[in-house]
């Protein structure tokens, strides 16, 4: 479920992205794919300041750090060739990176796109002056639920009010610049239509467009959760779980490219523990990669021919939009 604020003068500068033929398309044009990926997702750090009791945090074994400067730039001196966009999002808080002001600085020189999605609890007044300066093109605040105790219980922490409160503050210092485009986005698992019905109308003028899916709770099993606790809320939520489970054809691995905070290369934003490596940049590039990586080869045609159950992440994975488009 999308919905945009018709009321902004904004316009989302990644719709040029999201909404260009190919791209929506790129099943269709998978014979002439383009030789360099629409977008790049960047991990600046899979640290994360939350515990949230679905998220693949929770059993996360690769090594933990934050990227270096070197690699950073290797990806966005790469990408300026193509005019490639880049997103700072994956499996930790960006705003946990000293050099997330910086690094954003180096993009924008570079004439790119750049987008940012984070938890919004741990961005500062002077690193939100700097990113509307620096005119970032647009930021999500993630949520979890469409309630205050939605948000809480799966979050697992007691910060709804101080995420609104970063937000409005964003709101209210962006002021009647364009940019950043803000957007909130979120899933559900079986909170009813008057919830989500409330949920929108109080943000809809507040922000520059929502967005509201399904959880997906079938990543972690209970064996994989340390936490007793966490345990008995993860299977109790299930219980009600709503999101439709079944496979559709995956446009991710013709998409976009996704590198972890240590220069390895993913092929899916969602791969929380290294099952889709396709390749280093420490060792390759990304055109390479993209091009002639053999893992990759080797994804893409189970994921055609809807072999999803043969890859581990890819056996759990379920596109959490279905049912509201």
């Amino acid at each position: 479920m999308g919905y945009e604020n018709q009321n902004s003068k904004r316009e989302n500068a990644f719709r040029k992205v999201y909404d260009n033929e190919s791209f929506k398309n790129v099943l269709e044009h998978r014979e002439n794919l383009a030789g360099f990926p629409f977008l790049v997702d960047v991990e600046l750090t899979n640290h994360c300041n939350l515990k949230c009791i679905f998220c693949g945090q929770q059993t996360m074994e690769r090594t933990k750090g934050f990227m270096n400067e070197k690699i950073f730039k290797k990806i966005v001196d790469e990408c300026s060739k193509y005019d490639t966009p880049i997103r700072l999002i994956r499996w930790g808080e960006p705003f946990m990176h000293q050099k997330i002001i910086e690094f954003c600085k180096y993009v924008k020189e570079k004439g790119l796109l750049l987008h940012i999605t984070t938890n919004g609890l741990m961005v500062k007044e002077e690193q939100i002056l700097e990113i509307i300066n620096l005119e970032v093109d647009s930021i999500i605040f993630s949520f979890q639920g469409v309630t205050k105790e939605e948000y809480q219980l799966m979050r697992n922490n007691q910060l709804y009010d101080k995420l609104k409160k970063n937000i409005f503050k964003f709101v209210e210092l962006r002021g009647n610049k364009l940019k950043p485009f803000i957007h909130i986005s979120t899933t559900v698992t079986n909170e009813s239509a008057k919830q989500i019905k409330e949920f929108k109308e109080y943000w809809r003028d507040k922000v520059d467009s929502i967005d509201i899916g399904k959880t997906n709770l079938l990543y972690l099993s209970a064996n994989q959760i340390k936490s007793f606790g966490l345990t008995n809320k993860l299977e109790s939520l299930k219980e009600k779980e709503t999101i439709q489970k079944v496979y559709r054809p995956c446009t991710e691995v013709y998409r976009k490219l996704s590198v972890n905070w240590d220069g390895k290369v993913s092929a899916c934003c969602g791969d929380f523990d290294d099952f889709l490596i396709v390749g280093d940049i420490n060792k390759s590039s990304l055109e390479n990669i993209w091009n002639n990586s053999e893992e990759l080869k080797i994804f893409r045609k189970l994921l055609d021919k809807n072999k999803h159950k043969c890859l581990t992440l890819c056996s759990k994975c379920y596109w959490p939009y279905e049912e509201f488009g």
